[in-house]
């Protein structure tokens, strides 16, 4: 069967899919990836055939803070209340990922039409989308494929869909905020908003169960297997660590997105200047910011994940998933220094409540509290049996060279070309 992988530009979504399309790949199936031209490198350096649908402006979905707070409204959230805050974030990326697809002033579309246009010439079978890229459902209609949702974090379309559903049936709402903003979309090649079309078939969910989830739409369980691109091993990596070692990242897309100088940054390096550890920080110049870096601290610009935290004592991370679940695939302990808001507001109840780290808020932070919490994860050994507890979570769950045959067989049930 022909497969075609849609995904957002930006390497925290496209990593997630990564091994589900060489598993799919390896098993004999034709697969492409689509995104935006900015990531054909990152899509080839994986082994996969690329497909650019044109270029991109690198920056945040231009989503007002006005926006947010009508949909918050909306949705019937107390200000302030964990619910708002998580929205202030779903909303963000639910918003943004639907208006960097909107026609332009002149009406053109450029990244919906393309892909939209290759799916009708290159006729997949099944078209797997990052819940990011909601054209990837049209694409599929087009093309008469199985569709297939693939979430990297918390099930934003469905959350958001399932709860303007039921306030538009207390009579609360008259008006479906998300079906209004994915009109343009939807709208531009004839079809209306439905949950079927919003929520794709089936969705692929490789969170693990014990994260909360919206359930009410079939889904298909795959493990997270983590990649986090590639490069070659350099020599110093290869050789033990002779005290700790402790890895330090940020996230790429926080960089991408929000450049200059990361307070939080700042006070972790303050933090590990005296403690008897070597910290490998994937940072670059602009979060350091002029910062002095202790001699214990290694800095590299990129560095593959995968690679440096299997010779980790701890890392200590935004609370991205990717990076989490990377920590957790290895029993790593994770020490997250979180903004509030985005998806570590429901990642790190999660990992407290198995035990396998420490939660610090960015707003407040000093280099004490990290001190402290670093000290923990490394002398505490309950951390690292938390750590092992996630991982059982995580390998819970069929990889994805299991679900290739799953996949074949939904395909072939929801096809709608002959």
């Amino acid at each position: 069967m022909r497969v075609l992988v849609v995904v957002a530009p930006v390497t925290a979504h496209l990593f997630p899919n990564v091994p589900l399309a060489q598993a799919i790949q390896s098993a004999g199936h034709e697969v492409r990836v689509a995104s935006n031209t900015s990531m054909t490198e990152w899509i080839s350096g994986a082994g996969l055939t690329a497909v650019g649908i044109g270029d991109d402006a690198p920056g945040p979905p231009n989503v007002s803070a006005q926006d947010l707070d009508r949909f918050t409204e909306a949705l019937g959230y107390e200000p302030g209340s964990q619910f708002a805050r998580v929205w202030q974030a779903t909303g963000f990326y639910t918003m943004g990922s639907c208006t960097r697809l909107h026609p332009d002033a002149d009406g053109r579309a450029v990244l919906a039409d393309n892909l939209v246009a290759f799916a009708r010439s290159w006729q997949p079978d099944l078209v797997i989308w990052d819940q990011a890229s909601p054209i990837g459902a049209v694409a599929a209609r087009e093309a008469g494929a199985a569709s297939a949702r693939f979430l990297w974090g918390p099930d934003y379309f469905g959350w958001t869909h399932g709860r303007f559903a039921e306030r538009m049936a207390d009579g609360e709402v008259q008006t479906n905020l998300l079906a209004e903003i994915l009109a343009p979309i939807f709208g531009r090649f004839g079809y209306d908003y439905t949950p079927e079309l919003l929520l794709g078939d089936f969705t692929l969910d490789p969170i693990p169960m014990q994260l909360p989830r919206p359930a009410e739409h079939q889904t298909v369980p795959v493990r997270w297997v983590p990649y986090t691109g590639a490069s070659a091993v350099p020599k110093w990596l290869a050789e033990p660590p002779s005290r700790p070692r402790v890895c330090l990242s940020m996230g790429v897309t926080a960089r991408t997105f929000f450049a200059g100088r990361d307070e939080r940054v700042a006070a972790v390096l303050d933090a590990v200047a005296d403690m008897d550890v070597e910290v490998v920080a994937t940072v670059n110049a602009d979060q350091l910011g002029g910062e002095k870096v202790p001699d214990n601290v290694r800095l590299v610009d990129f560095l593959p994940l995968t690679q440096v935290i299997p010779t980790c004592s701890a890392v200590i991370h935004h609370g991205g998933y990717g990076t989490a679940f990377a920590a957790a695939a290895h029993r790593v302990p994770q020490l997250t220094v979180m903004e509030e808001w985005g998806s570590a507001l429901c990642l790190t109840p999660y990992l407290e409540s198995r035990g396998a780290g420490v939660t610090l808020h960015a707003d407040g932070l000093t280099a004490q509290k990290v001190h402290q919490g670093l000290s923990r994860l490394l002398s505490e050994p309950s951390f690292q049996r938390g750590a092992a507890a996630v991982h059982a979570d995580l390998t819970g769950a069929p990889s994805p060279t299991e679900i290739v045959p799953v996949l074949e067989r939904l395909t072939a049930q929801y096809r709608t070309r002959d």
